[in-house]
């Protein structure tokens, strides 16, 4: 009785991740093999060459990505609201990063504005005869931060003569009035540093209380996705993601927030819109790796599905069955070969998981030449 005839493929170098199903899209080149695989099991092969090469059926952990278009920029927006009335007589440079203790804007030539953080906007003057407040404590964080402070001083929201003292001592270093008053306008709270964006007025300009002076953003370097809104369970918060540079260097990132506001797609030609968008923001484990692009488009990898621990083999090592399915050549202790049917998961690197009874962890295989 004739046996089933199998047909050994060849298949082509893999580029990337081919998904499970796909195995056509890699190319394959039909050889005749007198092999057969009898029963849907393992069955003797005439193949018995001293010469053949062989791999070893290794464990591994195989992975589908997926890539994603993103950007290189900066995370959040900020805008400094001015609150000293006069004419603007210095600005900081665009693209600037002013941190904690900066100066942000002058007025008049002396009137400055400085920078500390905080989660509250200044609101009031600052002196001995102002009441316990959050401001207050803000103030003395950020003095005893720059050093002003001294030691056995009270970091709380009452003033006393200790805020006095530090703050004259902060006024003569930042060139102020040494008066130990803080007057509204001279300190702006913001969350932290900023990085300059715009200046929406400009020298010589009159300014007064309320009106915005810089906008920027903070100097946290981000990478931003915008993915198809139905594809959101894709990634999330946590996650590790491989980000692929302009000049082709890899560093790592963290998916820090996953956008729950999707934006409404663009118009097409013809009517109707593109799919919705969320945002997705990409912390990157090694900021400075980045530095050298102010805003540049970057690939996104990420994980769509993993398997640990599963049973490979080099893609080439697979025989395609004529009556369908697929098989490995396994090389028997004498010498001789059995087809072993297995079914197929993850292709990954030229590599793809194998599932079967009949094949272990270092077995050997033949590989087509």
């Amino acid at each position: 009785m004739r046996r089933p005839r199998v047909a050994r493929r060849s298949l082509l170098a893999v580029v990337g991740v081919v998904a499970v199903g796909s195995l056509a899209a890699v190319g394959l080149g039909l050889l005749p093999s007198t092999s057969s695989a009898a029963d849907g099991g393992a069955s003797p092969s005439a193949s018995s060459s001293p010469d053949r090469r062989t791999a070893t059926v290794a464990k591994k952990t195989m992975t589908i990505e997926e890539t994603l278009d993103g950007t290189i920029g900066y995370e959040g927006g900020r805008e400094v609201i001015g609150n000293l009335a006069g004419t603007l007589t210095r600005l900081p440079d665009e693209g600037a990063v002013i941190g904690r203790g900066g100066r942000l804007y002058e007025v008049d030539g002396k009137g400055r504005a400085i920078l500390m953080y905080g989660s509250r906007p200044a609101w009031r003057t600052l002196d001995a005869d102002a009441s316990d407040g959050a401001d207050i404590l803000q103030l003395e964080t950020n003095l005893k931060a720059l050093g002003y402070t001294r030691k056995g001083d009270h970091i709380n929201r009452h003033w006393d003569a200790d805020t006095t003292r530090a703050v004259k001592r902060w006024q003569k270093a930042a060139g102020l009035p040494r008066d130990g008053r803080v007057d509204l306008g001279e300190v702006v709270f913001l969350a932290g540093p900023i990085r300059v964006t715009d200046e929406p007025v400009g020298l010589g300009s009159r300014v007064g209380p309320g009106g915005v002076v810089l906008q920027g953003t903070s100097d946290q370097r981000v990478i931003s996705v915008d993915l198809a809104a139905d594809r959101a369970d894709l990634v999330a918060e946590g996650d590790t993601v491989t980000v692929t540079l302009p000049d082709g260097t890899e560093t790592q990132g963290t998916i820090t927030d996953e956008g729950t506001v999707a934006t409404a797609g663009d118009e097409q030609p013809g009517g109707g819109r593109s799919t919705p968008t969320i945002t997705i923001t990409i912390g990157l484990t090694d900021p400075k790796a980045s530095a050298a692009y102010e805003s540049a488009p970057v690939d996104v990898s990420v994980v769509r599905e993993s398997r640990a621990d599963v049973l490979a083999v080099p893609v080439n090592a697979l025989l395609a069955l004529i009556e369908g399915g697929y098989a490995v050549e396994r090389v028997e202790a004498d010498g001789s070969t059995k087809l072993v049917r297995v079914d197929l998961g993850i292709f990954q690197d030229a590599w793809v998981e194998i599932r079967g009874t009949g094949i272990a962890a270092g077995d050997s295989v033949v590989v087509p030449s």
